[in-house]
C-alpha cells in the first residue's frame, strides 16, 4: 500500500539528505508518494499536511524578525501540534561520551515561554509571558506515561523549576503526579532542571523518560543528544490533532551544500520514526539494523572526522538491507 507524505526538504543540506533518505526507504521496499513543498507556511502547505496527516521535514531557516515566529514554530501552531518526542540512542562507534545512552525526552510544545507573547513595558524593558495551563499539563503528562508503558520504560522523571516558578511549574508537577497515580507500574520522580543537567552530564543512565515543558525540553533534548554523540543520536517527532510531523532539528551547514559531504543519518533516523508511525515497523527495523551494522563496521561521516559523505552512507546502508 502506498503512503502519502508531505515532504519539506528544508534549507541548506536538507534537500540533499532528504533525497538519500528517500532512496533508502525505497530500497527497503516502502512505497511512499511524496508531496513536496517549500518551507513557506502557506495555505498549500497546510492543506497538504492536513490531507496527508504525515509530514517529513528537514531544518528550515529561522528568520529572526520582531513579531514573526520561526517557520517551524508557526507550522506546529497552525497544525495544532502540542507534543514532541525525542528518543535518544547512541550509534555504535559514534564517539558518544556515554555510548549506552538510551532515553526519551517528551516535551510540551503548545505553550510555556514559546507562546510568543512579548511586549515592551517601557523603553528598554521587555516582558515575555510564560503560559501554563492545567489542560496542557495533564495532556502531556498522560502522553508521557502512555509512551513509557508502550515502550516498556520503567520510570518517568518530571522536569521543572517549581522552586522558583511555584505556581506555573508547581501546577505542572502536581498535575503530572496526579496522572502518575493511574500508572502504578511506572516509577515516578521529579527533579529541578538545573540539577537534572548536572546529573545528566555525570550519568544519563539514571534516567529513562524525561517529561518537560517547552523551554526546558528544547534545551534538555540537545543536551541529551550531545551526551549520546551529537546530531545523529536523537530524531524528533511532533504530534497533535491527528497529524504527525517528523523533523530533523539539525542541518544548518552552508559550507557543505553541494559538496556531498553532509551527514544524512540525522534525517534518516527521523524518517525511521515516521516509518514506525506508518506501521512499516519491519522496514524501519531493517534499515536501523543496516545503519547500526555499517557503523560497527567502521562507517564514519565527515562531521565525525571520517570520509563518508551522503552517497557512501546511503550505499553502506542499502548494501546491508539484505
Amino acid at each position: 500500500m502506498a503512503h502519502h507524505v508531505t515532504l519539506i526538504p528544508g534549507d541548506w543540506i536538507g534537500p540533499e539528505t532528504c533525497r538519500a533518505v528517500q532512496d533508502i526507504i525505497s530500497a527497503a521496499g516502502v512505497d511512499i508518494k511524496w508531496d513536496e513543498h517549500s518551507g513557506v507556511v502557506d495555505d498549500a502547505l497546510l492543506e497538504s499536511c492536513r490531507r496527508n496527516k504525515v509530514v517529513l521535514k528537514a531544518k528550515l531557516d529561522a528568520q529572526r524578525e520582531t513579531g514573526q515566529l520561526p517557520a517551524t514554530v508557526l507550522l506546529r501552531k497552525e497544525l495544532g501540534l502540542w507534543a514532541t518526542i525525542r528518543p535518544v540512542l547512541a550509534l555504535p562507534n559514534g564517539g558518544a561520551r556515554f555510548p549506552k545512552t538510551d532515553l526519551v525526552v517528551i516535551r510540551e510544545t503548545s505553550e510555556d515561554i514559546y507562546s510568543g507573547f512579548e511586549h515592551e513595558v517601557t523603553r528598554g524593558v521587555f516582558e515575555a509571558v510564560k503560559v501554563t495551563t492545567r489542560s496542557a499539563c495533564e495532556r502531556i503528562a498522560r502522553l508521557a506515561f502512555d509512551v513509557a508503558r508502550r515502550r516498556g520504560r520503567s520510570k518517568v522523571t518530571i522536569v521543572h523549576k517549581s522552586n522558583i516558578m511555584k505556581k506555573s511549574d508547581g501546577m505542572f508537577v502536581r498535575v503530572a503526579r496526579e496522572v502518575a497515580a493511574s500508572y502504578p507500574d511506572i516509577q515516578t520522580d521529579d527533579v529541578i532542571v538545573d540539577a537534572l543537567c548536572m546529573r545528566l552530564v555525570r550519568d544519563p543512565s539514571q534516567f529513562d523518560v524525561l517529561l518537560t515543558l517547552n523551554l526546558f525540553g528544547d534545551i534538555i533534548s540537545d543536551l541529551c543528544s550531545g551526551l549520546a554523540g551529537g546530531i545523529s543520536a536523537s530524531p524528533s517527532a511532533s504530534y497533535g490533532r491527528g497529524i504527525a510531523l517528523f523533523e530533523n532539528p539539525h542541518g544548518k551547514a552552508p559550507e557543505l551544500v553541494g559538496t556531498g559531504k553532509a551527514n544524512p543519518i540525522p534525517m534518516l533516523r527521523t524518517a525511521l520514526l515516521m516509518l514506525e508511525h506508518l506501521d512499516e515497523k519491519a522496514a524501519a527495523a531493517r534499515i536501523e539494523q543496516a545503519l547500526f551494522a555499517a557503523c560497527r563496521d567502521g562507517l564514519l561521516t565527515v562531521d565525525k572526522g571520517g570520509e563518508a559523505g551522503i552517497e557512501a552512507v546511503k550505499e553502506a546502508i542499502i548494501s546491508r538491507l539484505g
